[in-house]
């Protein structure tokens, strides 16, 4: 191979690994501009393409070029199957935990005790109404459960951010479902609009059998705390637009509840103070576990590239 291949192979590989992300933004601009003009598919699919060539265009401030590729990619394929996987099965494993909980004694039923508290009915968020911010809050609400998190740990793993990965997944489903299911065990609480005999805000037309079951679980809301969580983590990123962009969206998944008579008030504060302490329970967590890292796995997995690693601990104390 001549130098002149050599340096030219060199040069393409230093322009790839520098606006990698533009062409991954660029693919998924082209599969939504595609995806629209196809009416048999979702108008929420559609939105959902534009939102990742947005996030992976707004990635540049946030990318780890501190972190080696090979290693970075052996431990995140892994994650990126496992949440797939979850993204396919997690609603079927979720009613399977339902059907369970519906078996189980009922130990306090908060259902009269909610609905005679005053402005718990959160009766205030629908002061304003029309046909279509409740047909927008419908979609906000029902992508609500998992959109807030995967959009940000599929633009963390463009950004090739293992500990941001984590973050958003730990403090999203993988330790709420377990703290919060105690919660769901013990409190028998279920959707505003059921148990005050209201229409469905949501206008799933299910049946009195099954709304009885869709309607467990409101105490804490997990819409809520999801939400939360994810925004409190969003604070964190450098890029602005995408930092406020996508906390508007968390923000408004937690009106939804509201708006449509799905949660009660309390249930919306409790599903916060909830996120709260989980995001601080992972931050402990993540440290701990950095500082069981040996050393020559961290030598194998970040570049030892003095100026890179400055310029990043940099950005990370101007935004701090």
């Amino acid at each position: 191979m001549s130098i002149n291949s050599l340096a030219l192979g060199t040069r393409i590989w230093e322009l790839s690994n520098k606006y990698y992300h533009y062409f991954i933004g660029s693919l998924f601009l082209v599969l939504g501009f595609l995806t629209a003009i196809q009416e048999q598919v979702g108008i929420a699919y559609k939105v959902y393409l534009f939102v990742l060539a947005f996030a992976a265009f707004t990635a540049t401030t946030d990318l780890r070029r501190d972190v080696k590729w090979l290693p970075f990619l052996a431990a995140a394929v892994p994650i990126f199957l496992a949440i797939q996987y979850l993204n396919v099965h997690g609603y079927e494993m979720w009613g399977k935990m339902l059907s369970w909980q519906m078996e189980q004694q009922i130990v306090i039923d908060l259902n009269p005790i909610f609905q005679r508290i005053p402005l718990n009915d959160a009766a205030f968020t629908r002061v304003f109404q029309s046909q279509w911010f409740t047909l927008f809050m419908r979609e906000v609400y029902a992508n609500g459960f998992v959109l807030p998190a995967l959009v940000p740990i599929y633009r963390a793993i463009i950004a090739k951010d293992l500990r941001k990965i984590l973050k958003y997944l730990l403090a999203a489903h993988i330790f709420q479902v377990f703290l919060i299911t105690p919660f769901y065990l013990t409190f028998h609480l279920q959707e505003t609009w059921y148990v005050l005999g209201h229409p469905d805000g949501m206008a799933r037309g299910l049946s009195p059998e099954a709304a009885a079951g869709v309607t467990l679980n409101a105490f804490p809301s997990m819409h809520t705390s999801i939400a939360f969580a994810m925004f409190l983590v969003l604070l964190e990123e450098r890029n602005r637009l995408f930092k406020w962009v996508w906390g508007f969206f968390c923000l408004s998944v937690i009106y939804s509840t509201m708006y449509l008579e799905i949660h009660w008030v309390i249930d919306v504060i409790a599903g916060m103070l909830f996120a709260y302490a989980t995001v601080k329970l992972v931050n402990f967590v993540l440290a701990k576990a950095e500082n069981w890292v040996p050393a020559f796995l961290k030598k194998l997995y970040f570049h030892q590239n003095t100026t890179v690693l400055s310029s990043y601990q940099n950005t990370e104390k101007y935004t701090a």
